[in-house]
C-alpha cells in the first residue's frame, strides 16, 4: 500500500535514550521584525537577540525572552521544532504565527530530540541511507491547520558532511514503507544548545 502524502513537518517523538517526548518546551519570541510565518512542526532559530525590556505580549512580559526566526540554513543552526503558538486574542481561529506579527513561540528544545518527518517528492531515499545526513525543505504551511509543510529533501542526495538532520530509521508502523512520502526518524545534526560556536 502507498503511503499517505501528509506532510506537517516535523514531530517530536522520543529522546536519544529511549523515553517518549513528554511535551517538555521552552518559550521563545517572535518579534515583528521576524517577517517568515512559523507553523507547528516548522524548525526555528535563535536570531542572537531577546526581547527589550517593557516587551508585552497581551499582558505577559515577555522582557530578555530569546528571540527565534524560522530556520534557514544559511543563517545559522536549528534551536528546535515548534509545537504550539500562544494564542493571538485579535485572531483566536489561527493556530500557527502570522508573519511579522509578534508572537510567543512553543518550541521543544532538547537537543537529544528525536523527530519524525516525511520525505518531499522525488525519487525516495533507500535503506542503505540509514545513517547519512540529509536536508529539508521548508514549504509555504498550512494556514487552516497551523501546521508545517517542512519536509526531507530528497533532491538532495544523503551525504556523510554535514546536512541539517541525520536519517535514523524509517518510522516503523505498517501504514509506512520505503518508498514515495516515507517517513523517517532523524535528528539535528547540529544543534544550537549544545555548538561551541553558539548560534
Amino acid at each position: 500500500m502507498a503511503n499517505v502524502d501528509r506532510p506537517n513537518g516535523l514531530k517530536p517523538v522520543r529522546y536519544q535514550n529511549g523515553n517518549p517526548y513528554n511535551g517538555a518546551h521552552n518559550l521563545y519570541f517572535a518579534p515583528t521584525g521576524s517577517t517568515s510565518a512559523i507553523f507547528i512542526g516548522d524548525v526555528v532559530t535563535l536570531t542572537g537577540n531577546q526581547a527589550a525590556a517593557g516587551t508585552n505580549f497581551f499582558g505577559t512580559d515577555v522582557a530578555g525572552m530569546p528571540e527565534v526566526a524560522a530556520f534557514v540554513a544559511s543563517d545559522g543552526l536549528p534551536l528546535g521544532v515548534v509545537v504550539g503558538v500562544y494564542p493571538n486574542p485579535d485572531r483566536l481561529g489561527t493556530t500557527h504565527r502570522l508573519a511579522s506579527t509578534a508572537s510567543i513561540i512553543m518550541v521543544a528544545d532538547a537537543p537529544d530530540l528525536i523527530f519524525e518527518v516525511q520525505e518531499s517528492t522525488g525519487t525516495a531515499f533507500t535503506a542503505t541511507m540509514t545513517g547519512l545526513n540529509a536536508d529539508l525543505v521548508v514549504g509555504t504551511g498550512n494556514a487552516t491547520t497551523g501546521t508545517s509543510d517542512t519536509e526531507l529533501d530528497v533532491s538532495v542526495t544523503p551525504l556523510t558532511t554535514t546536512l541539517t538532520v541525520r536519517l535514523l530509521r524509517l518510522v516503523p508502523r505498517p501504514d509506512n514503507a520505503l518508498g514515495a512520502n516515507a517517513r523517517w526518524e532523524v535528528k539535528f545534526v547540529e544543534h544550537s544548545g549544545i555548538s561551541a560556536t553558539g548560534i
